[in-house]
């Protein structure tokens, strides 16, 4: 070996022993026969060369009154609440990373039930889950398949957030296999439509859809301040108001809503190239991760569409959902 690979070799040695091995400096340096204050380089060593990579995972504390409040008033398998008290543009990103220790708990332990074991997993796109996709830390690597559930977005100001390269991410996360749906989100009719989806890597990724464990989406909104879509610049406001004129609230996957949880803006939906949601009603386990108060409209839409079975978000988007909600009931009793 060169003197090059035997350094290498010596501070993987060290840093194993003292961050997998729980050996004390003074420890280590009896076992390698240096002083302690040369134990202490070596690991600063490893550090700044990449070999260890330290992640602080800050406290994620939840509501319990809350995740069973929506549990109960929209019949979801489960939610989780954030409780913080961070700057509005560190709530996302904390709310990702609840979503990441929750998705990757639900993987995990869907190990050990043999049959029911997740295999098939179908992500959308967007920031919600580019943030989850952050703080995703795999216990252990899984053969999982991963599929793209909508066409591509295409955006050149944030090509990260886009649905092949989320979908490559979680993939790259597991070690597991990708599915892509190579296409547009969007085509000009339904005959441009009707003819992608006869070719055979789109027709094989729909057929993965179709046995999907479980599935991992955010939330999109109809106005601008919560449109995933238009801040991608993939619509504009024109657009947007068209499809809020048709009763539009939210979307999933590019597929809209209204506040009941019904389709609408059909006209759309017919050239759109996305999971259709009599298919994502039939997953066992769909993760919805979407935050902030602007984005309630959108989120009480989805949750009455029966696509969502657990929704990950943050405490004042929750009271502000659970208020909508109890007003909007108060107006249909009221008429």
């Amino acid at each position: 070996m060169t003197l090059e690979s035997d350094d290498i070799y010596l501070l993987t040695e060290v840093a194993s022993l003292y961050y997998e091995e729980n050996y004390t400096q003074e420890q280590i340096a009896k076992v390698i026969g240096v002083s302690r204050s040369g134990v202490s380089r070596l690991l600063t060593r490893s550090r700044e060369l990449g070999l260890v990579d330290i992640h602080v995972h800050h406290p994620l504390r939840t509501s319990t009154s809350l995740r069973d409040e929506l549990m109960q008033r929209f019949g979801l398998q489960d939610a989780q609440v954030l409780l913080s008290s961070s700057p509005d543009e560190l709530v996302l990103s904390h709310v990702g990373a609840l979503a990441a220790r929750y998705t990757d708990r639900r993987i995990q332990e869907s190990q050990a039930a043999g049959d029911e074991a997740i295999r098939i997993v179908g992500i959308s796109w967007g920031t919600s889950m580019l943030e989850m996709l952050k703080g995703l830390r795999p216990r252990r690597r899984l053969p999982l398949n991963i599929v793209q559930l909508m066409g591509s977005v295409d955006t050149s100001s944030m090509p990260d957030i886009d649905g092949p390269d989320i979908a490559r991410r979680l993939a790259d996360a597991y070690g597991g296999r990708c599915y892509y749906l190579h296409a547009p989100l969007l085509v000009a009719d339904a005959t441009v439509r009707n003819g992608l989806l006869k070719e055979r890597s789109l027709r094989r990724s729909f057929q993965t859809m179709e046995q999907m464990d479980m599935a991992l989406v955010g939330i999109g909104g109809a106005r601008p301040e919560a449109s995933g879509l238009f801040r991608a610049g993939y619509m504009d406001e024109n657009e947007l108001e068209v499809i809020r004129s048709q009763g539009a609230v939210g979307d999933i996957c590019g597929c809209y809503f209204n506040i009941d949880g019904q389709l609408c803006a059909t006209e759309m939906l017919d050239r759109t190239i996305t999971v259709p949601f009599a298919t994502m009603r039939k997953v066992p386990l769909v993760i919805a991760v979407a935050a902030g108060v602007a984005k309630n409209e959108a989120i009480l839409g989805a949750l009455r569409t029966g696509v969502v079975k657990v929704l990950i978000t943050d405490e004042p988007c929750a009271r502000a959902v659970l208020q909508l909600a109890t007003s909007r009931e108060y107006v249909e009793l009221s008429g």
